[in-house]
């Protein structure tokens, strides 16, 4: 286990529920992701594992060490998030945002890899043509790219993917799914949230399906992602039919009615 939430709660300002008394563990190597309806708290439960946003009662481990105990620089060393908020206020070049992922390693050894792991990660993106334009120059798919990039760039163990696939067209999203299954196969563990059922069953090892402010199914990719589980957090009959495609991996058509 290299990441648990044990009885987790939120409260908003005013005191609203956003999170209740949830846990879940995440095994090294494993892609979790995190599913549900809007509103149901999904980017809050990003938001504390991460250690982006602090629990109101309960505890975050990563390895076994409290999550609060962790310094910054050891947070950022530990594991990379993409939010769904990128936006960058000043005229940045792309090179320097993907740099930005360097910076928890300013100081060690790890410093001579700086230019082959940012290389690394802007050719895996495929923004490499784009590193000398300013970030607010780009399109939001390739604004998500150079975020992307940024992540990798960093190189933790822990990945945290808040809606990667928003903002990409057919073709990002197939060169995302093939990145994040590159990144798998390295060793990285990954939570990614996404709204699309059908690639996150290929993509997956595990769902944390949430509902209601709390995680109402966790498990197996094909023990969630299932009529009765999906139907009931959606609250809309949703049919799931599983199908292997021609690579040999398996995935579900999730379609509501």
């Amino acid at each position: 286990m290299i990441l648990a939430a044990r009885s987790c709660t939120v409260l908003g300002e005013g005191g609203q529920l956003r999170l209740d008394a949830v846990s879940i563990e995440v095994g090294q190597g494993e892609i979790h992701a995190v599913i549900g309806p809007n509103g149901a708290g999904k980017s809050t439960l990003m938001g504390i594992l991460s250690g982006m946003q602090k629990v109101d009662s309960g505890i975050v481990e990563f390895n076994s060490r409290p999550i609060r105990d962790l310094n910054v620089r050891e947070l950022a060393r530990a594991r990379s998030v993409l939010g769904q908020d990128l936006a960058v206020s000043f005229g940045f070049t792309v090179a320097e945002v993907v740099a930005w992922g360097r910076a928890p390693w300013r100081g060690t050894d790890r410093m001579q890899e700086d230019d082959s792991v940012m290389e690394s990660a802007m050719r895996a993106t495929q923004v490499t043509s784009l590193r000398d334009r300013p970030i607010n120059q780009l399109s939001g798919g390739e604004r998500k790219r150079v975020h992307i990039a940024r992540v990798i760039a960093q190189d933790c163990p822990l990945m945290f993917f808040d809606e990667p696939d928003s903002d990409l067209d057919l073709i990002g999203n197939k060169e995302l799914d093939a990145m994040l299954h590159r990144l798998h196969q390295r060793g990285r563990t990954l939570v990614v949230s996404s709204h699309n059922l059908s690639w996150i069953s290929g993509l997956a090892t595990h769902v944390i399906l949430m509902g209601e402010h709390a995680i109402v199914g966790a498990g197996s990719t094909k023990e969630i992602l299932t009529s009765e589980l999906l139907s009931n957090a959606y609250g809309q009959t949703i049919s799931v039919q599983w199908t292997t495609d021609a690579s040999g991996r398996d995935f579900a058509m999730c379609t509501s009615s």
